[in-house]
């Protein structure tokens, strides 16, 4: 999402959409592995139960969502008060953080909190208090703790993206500064009540993109934080194949997307939604769909085409709004009026444009892709036997599918760390490469 150069506006009836499409990819799953529709009713969820899981890692999204659209504004309104060279360092630093790998966050968190200073985390290892009676400010700081933790670990990805959206989206605003500072409005108003009631529909737009990511994000974090909720009983049943189990994932998951966009509606300002078709199929969780498909047949035999495929669609809409953004201020008309061949017309004005449009795309798509592997292969272990033997070999240490595997974490992070930090360096330089040959309409 980071390298999108321009982000299409959602279809009408987005929530509705989400959930509907969810629904349609569970059945879908369901009559591809031949198993009946009545096996979703008959399936049972290991306890807390399906609602009380699906309760928790609605809490938790809604929370790091708040958190990260909270920090994200704060520290980009900030530095767009402070000046154009702290607002770019603002947005490189939002791309970087959006950059790091999920899993590599999260076992780095692990083996740094509780490996090396010995720190409680409350679903891993609890903290040991003295013996006293269980009074209610032990039980709350317990249960606080374990919201937190995934709160936290998920709040920073989200921070980034919305640290880079602030920043980026400012040049879609319409620019009332020198108007505002002559009618004698203070510096102070002018940014937080003028320019933000022009960012803010541009900033929900962003944020419920990222409601489409967040739920896959929470699946490796709640997996590998041992949390009780949504994420970690269907992480548990894509590794073990349950394809009822995925299929109920799908419906739930879709229900809480279309939850939290719909909720985000609530901000002011409105958009005018968007009629086009490519834009109606791309607004939907394909990540999730393609997480889930990865290991069952038919398409186990070529995994990695079904993440590719999913990279592809969820971001087509954004190049074609953004190609369809500069076809418009191309000289084109006034070239046929004088005369000019269309091969002429598309040498000279876009041939160069559509290189550099394809290259930047195919930057973006590359990175995406190196950053959900990372998240597959998190999920899924045994995907990384799919891969060639030296990408094999740099993503292996993200893989933790045994105790040794845990252990050696909890003893020395650094082996993972590295790992996450060359592909978060490897997709930032990508994503860096991509906005540079990007063309933009003046």
């Amino acid at each position: 999402m980071t390298g999108a150069p321009d982000l299409s506006q959602p279809p009408r009836w987005l929530p509705l959409r989400l959930f509907g499409g969810s629904v349609l990819a569970a059945v879908m799953l369901l009559l591809v592995q031949k198993r009946p529709l009545e096996s979703l009713l008959a399936f049972e969820v290991p306890a807390p139960g399906l609602w009380m899981r699906c309760g928790s890692s609605l809490i938790v999204l809604v929370i790091a969502v708040l958190l990260a659209m909270s920090l994200g504004l704060a520290i980009g309104m900030i530095a767009r008060r402070m000046g154009p060279r702290v607002e770019a360092c603002a947005a490189f630093l939002g791309r970087g953080l959006a950059c790091l790998p999920v899993v590599a966050l999260a076992w780095g968190f692990v083996g740094i909190w509780t490996g090396r200073f010995g720190l409680p985390v409350e679903t891993l290892m609890p903290a040991e208090l003295p013996m006293v009676q269980s009074v209610w400010q032990i039980t709350a700081a317990r249960l606080l703790w374990e919201f937190l933790a995934p709160v936290l670990l998920l709040a920073v990805p989200l921070t980034g993206e919305v640290m880079h959206a602030v920043v980026t989206d400012a040049t879609a605003t319409v620019n009332l500064d020198f108007s505002l500072r002559v009618r004698g409005v203070p510096a102070g108003s002018r940014l937080w009540r003028h320019h933000l009631r022009q960012l803010l529909p541009l900033l929900r737009v962003r944020v419920q993109l990222l409601c489409l990511v967040a739920p896959v994000y929470l699946i490796i974090i709640e997996d590998v934080l041992r949390f009780m909720g949504w994420g970690g009983w269907l992480a548990r049943s894509i590794r073990s194949g349950d394809v009822n189990g995925i299929a109920l994932g799908f419906i739930t998951g879709g229900a809480m997307m279309a939850l939290l966009c719909g909720s985000l509606n609530l901000l002011r300002g409105k958009l005018r939604p968007s009629r086009n078709r490519l834009t109606a199929l791309a607004w939907h969780p394909w990540a999730l769909w393609a997480l889930g498909l990865m290991a069952l047949p038919p398409v186990s035999s070529s995994p990695w085409l079904v993440l590719w495929f999913a990279v592809l669609i969820f971001g087509s809409a954004a190049w074609h709004h953004a190609w369809t953004s500069v076809e418009k201020q191309l000289p084109l008309e006034a070239s046929l009026s004088l005369g000019a061949s269309e091969g002429w017309i598309w040498r000279t004005h876009i041939a160069a444009v559509q290189f550099r449009m394809l290259a930047a795309w195919i930057c973006t798509v590359f990175a995406q892709t190196l950053l959900w592997i990372a998240a597959a292969c998190a999920v899924q272990p045994r995907l990384v036997q799919e891969l060639a033997a030296p990408v094999a070999a740099w993503f292996d240490p993200l893989t933790v599918d045994s105790p040794q595997d845990t252990s050696l974490i909890l003893t020395d992070p650094s082996a993972l760390l590295q790992t996450g930090g060359g592909i978060a360096l490897a997709a930032l330089c990508l994503i860096q490469v991509s906005r540079i040959v990007q063309p933009r309409p003046s």
